[in-house]
């Protein structure tokens, strides 16, 4: 009997943001609005089908009244309620339940063609319409329909999707999607779009997960139960990989574990410069279960723990509930120092009452402190579950995306208010909560001393520094180019937020992904930082990095470059020499 042959090996390659390598099946997350093809069915099958189709508008009806009462939660019955109201009306309507029946039985299609079809006909009788109702009224079935189109395929993202260890791919993940997914299942991502500072990245490096971006034209060429290899180091993804290659990898594997034995025996070790300098090397984290690894990993405290992200798992989360998981952070990082930035939604971390009204230019609009402060009880519910607490570890909160030292008042203010009434209500808080300025605004570099004279720390948080400078979205391929954190300006923004703070005599840290680029730690060294926070994944390697460098000479690579030293003059002067200290940690 002949055997079958071997599938071929298949690679495509990207762009390597998160180190590692994934050996695993792949769940393919296909755009939310994804023509499905047409299949046709037997008779025997349409009962089955109507139902799997009804259960999915079922499903899909429960999300709709549940974001409704959220919303009136939030903002009482007003005309933001109205919207979800129209949604459950386009759902339900009967016209379109009979046809798409109708259609099913006599024409023995899919359900998921016949449904698709019908919606884009409504849509497209809407679409560019001179009214603004009717153009409403097409982005309503619009939504609807890509809320009922992905219960069908099964790939709701709140619902478990998978049993065994998988690999993501997918066009691209939002904030949303990525803090849906079952964590503990997912091994690694391969995007079709996405940046090395994309949210789906940073996240995939806080969890120490492989992740390849801009593999183009994935989505269409894999399958969900694909057997692939993802290479995070090399940019690669490889579709039934051979006996050759897995056990190429395998040796890879093993010399790689031998230097991470290395680096883990010195991890608990202070990273001090040859010349002795001190460095703290802080973790970034934005979920719960991230701080056994960050224990291990050898940070002692939480420089920027991302809060949102816990919101974006449970938008109705109240006070208390909120309470109990920032004191499960606590306590497992006791007893070193969390900064919790308080809730920075809003660009393309959207909950569902942010994203009833589309912004022309998120990035520019409703976000970080600006929408806290505009959403009192949102944020004063926050605020109240940090102080409660604050009595389980030592606490820090810092603001995110202030642009002067006004809105820093303003916060502290609400902040005060709340203490105030939690200790007429007999509730226990810490005396000493440091509190902190997010720096990554050009205006609030440039007015760093008025901020720093109102906080205990301030922390630079270069990924929006960058884009905001250099009027760059970190997350369009178009202008990746021009995403550099070497540019003259951004390095004198970090320098006078460094010096402000120096003479304010407050700390200053570095959250923002450059403090996890091997290649520029002798740049942040050599501008007067002396404490980083990264990764989780990083913090071994950004000790040792530390402990081989000596400080003078960054210091002195500094004053020679940076006067007149263009983008490119300036990294490849920090890379030379880091290079000639730790190169073996960089290939």
């Amino acid at each position: 009997m002949a055997t079958q042959p071997q599938p071929a090996e298949q690679r495509w390659e990207g762009t390597a943001v998160s180190a590692g390598v994934a050996h695993a099946i792949v769940h393919v997350l296909r755009d939310r609005f994804d023509e499905p093809e047409p299949r046709s069915i037997s008779p025997d099958e349409v009962d089955g089908d109507l139902a799997r189709w009804r259960a999915a508008l079922e499903v899909t009806r429960g999300e709709i009244e549940a974001l409704a009462t959220a919303v009136k939660d939030e903002a009482g019955d007003g005309p933001e309620a109205d919207i979800f109201d129209a949604h459950l009306l386009i759902l339900h309507d009967h016209s379109i339940l009979k046809q798409v029946e109708k259609t099913v039985r006599e024409q023995l299609q899919c359900v998921d063609s016949v449904y698709y079809q019908l919606m884009c006909r409504h849509m497209d009788a809407l679409r560019g319409l001179a009214d603004s109702y009717l153009r409403e009224r097409f982005l309503d079935i619009k939504d609807v329909t890509q809320r009922v189109m992905r219960h069908l395929r099964g790939e709701m993202l709140d619902t478990p999707m998978f049993e065994d260890p998988v690999i993501i791919v997918a066009h691209d993940l939002t904030p949303s999607d990525t803090v849906q997914l079952d964590r503990s299942k997912v091994l690694g991502f391969a995007l079709e779009s996405g940046s090395a500072n994309s949210h789906a990245a940073i996240i995939a490096r806080s969890l120490g997960l492989p992740a390849v971006v801009r593999v183009h034209e994935i989505c269409s060429q894999l399958h969900s139960g694909d057997q692939v290899l993802l290479d995070g180091d090399e940019g690669l993804l490889i579709r039934q990989p051979s006996a050759e290659t897995l056990a190429r990898y395998r040796s890879r594997e093993a010399r790689e574990d031998a230097r991470e034995d290395a680096l883990a025996a010195a991890r608990h070790q202070p990273a001090i410069t040859q010349d002795g300098c001190e460095m703290e090397i802080c973790a970034n984290a934005e979920f719960v279960e991230e701080m056994q690894s960050i224990g291990d990993s050898g940070a002692r405290h939480v420089g920027l723990f991302r809060t949102e992200f816990l919101h974006l798992e449970d938008p109705k989360a109240d006070e208390q509930d909120l309470a109990a998981q920032y004191s499960a952070v606590l306590k497992a990082m006791a007893p070193g120092e969390v900064v919790f930035r308080t809730l920075d939604l809003g660009g393309d971390k959207l909950d569902p009452l942010m994203a009833l009204e589309a912004e022309p230019n998120p990035f520019l609009g409703w976000r970080g402190i600006r929408a806290c402060l505009q959403q009192p009880e949102l944020f004063c519910r926050q605020l109240r579950a940090l102080l409660r607490a604050s009595v389980h570890g030592r606490l820090g909160i810092m603001f995110p995306m202030v642009c002067g030292v006004e809105e820093v008042r303003e916060a502290k203010g609400l902040l005060e208010q709340c203490r105030a009434e939690l200790a007429s209500e007999g509730v226990a808080m810490a005396d000493e909560i440091a509190l902190g300025a997010m720096i990554e605004i050009p205006s609030a570099a440039l007015t760093a001393e008025r901020i720093a004279a109102e906080v205990d720390f301030l922390s630079l948080g270069t990924n929006d520094l960058i884009q905001y400078t250099l009027a760059v979205d970190r997350l369009n391929e178009r202008v990746a180019s021009l995403y550099q954190p070497t540019h003259p300006a951004v390095l004198r923004l970090v320098r006078l937020t460094v010096e402000a703070a120096r003479r304010a005599g407050v700390r200053a840290c570095l959250c923002g992904e450059m403090a996890s680029d091997l290649e520029l730690i002798p740049l942040l060294l050599g501008l007067g930082l002396r404490e980083l926070s990264v990764a989780a994944g990083q913090v071994p390697r950004v000790k040792q990095a530390v402990r081989r460098l000596h400080l003078a000479q960054c210091e002195a690579m500094v004053a020679a470059v940076m006067p007149q030293g263009s983008s490119a003059e300036v990294l490849e002067a920090s890379r030379q020499l880091a290079r000639a200290a730790y190169g073996e940690l960089m290939d």
